[in-house]
């Protein structure tokens, strides 16, 4: 199993071979800051718009702050013209990040419909003109995320990835599902991630599919796979890649008391709300709090009570609260 190697992409030194995968609307600095601070092995930032970069749009440029404590973390952009990608990708390095990955596999329709994400995929000249261009404008490592294909019945990873290795890429991460299949778990064709992996030399990251710990493991063993990253399953559980890699290292799950996570959620809503401020932060923080309590005694009530929640104090009692009805065994 490969999953143990220390391994490098780049010259980026990798102590976790399970990474946090860019997730819109959550993997923002607050929350990487707390997934790397356990353990994580890479992150990333959320979809950061090449056009957006390129035009000056503030908000866009509000994508890529980061803290010192999140190294190593890529910085994910997405576009469909190559020139404008390579001006984002030397933003990217700029701004001290430590690799560049092009998104290549989001299904959203809006993306799509720009023809970037996912709607690459139906057409590899230009995959391999983006990789190019980016490749010459940046020192740092650059990756690519995919899908196995657009269609239901596509499999280009084969293709897309003899590209990427040719065109300079470092490294490509595959999530083994068609844009069509959207998130449909029933899905998931990890052969797509193994065949991947024995046709390019480069590292190769698997992502799809991954809700427990003994799921990262068997991606390992089923793929090959260098690294893998996952992204839902961190949703509440920011120590869930420290866990996995310990569980398919030594064959144990980190272990956390209540004190010990009630701390973690806590840092969290004063990291975000240090950020953005307390109004935003709190607004923003309640879909992530709602992950922390799932499956906790009362989630659906302190759910609907976190919803009319404005300010830091508030939301730090409510859960307080939720953990108060449990006892330390």
């Amino acid at each position: 199993m490969q999953s143990t190697k220390r391994l490098k992409i780049g010259e980026i030194n990798v102590e976790n071979p399970v990474f946090l995968a860019p997730l819109a609307g959550f993997t923002d600095s607050a929350f990487r800051t707390v997934v790397r601070e356990i353990g994580a092995g890479i992150v990333y930032t959320e979809m950061v718009s090449s056009m957006g970069l390129f035009y000056g749009d503030k908000k866009t440029g509000e994508l890529l702050k980061f803290r010192e404590e999140e190294h190593p973390i890529g910085a994910q952009i997405f576009g469909s013209e190559p020139d404008k990608l390579a001006f984002a990708a030397k933003i990217a390095e700029e701004r001290g990040f430590d690799l560049v990955d092009i998104n290549m596999g989001c299904p959203t329709p809006k993306i799509v419909k720009s023809g970037a994400g996912a709607a690459l995929l139906k057409n590899l000249p230009l995959i391999g003109r983006i990789i190019n261009a980016v490749r010459k404008a940046v020192n740092i490592p650059v990756t690519i995320k995919i899908r196995k294909g657009f269609s239901k019945n596509d499999n280009v990873a084969k293709e897309v990835g003899k590209i990427a290795e040719s065109e300079g890429a470092d490294a490509i991460a595959i999530h083994g599902i068609t844009a069509e299949e959207f998130f449909d778990r029933s899905r998931e064709d990890w052969d797509s991630i193994r065949e991947l992996k024995e046709t390019v030399k480069i590292p190769v990251i698997g992502n799809g599919g991954i809700l427990v710990e003994e799921d990262v493991k068997r991606m390992f063993d089923e793929t090959s796979a260098d690294y893998v990253m996952v992204g839902r399953a961190a949703l509440g559980k920011p120590w869930f890649p420290k866990s996995a890699f310990l569980f398919i290292s030594e064959g144990d799950k980190l272990t956390l008391s209540l004190k010990e996570k009630l701390y973690i959620i806590v840092r969290h809503i004063n990291l975000e709300i240090k950020d953005k401020g307390e109004e935003r932060g709190v607004r923003e923080m309640r879909k992530v709090v709602a992950h922390y309590i799932k499956g906790m005694k009362g989630a659906a009530r302190f759910r609907n009570m976190l919803n009319g929640i404005n300010k830091k104090e508030d939301m730090i009692a409510l859960v307080k609260e939720v953990f108060s009805q449990y006892e330390e065994v």
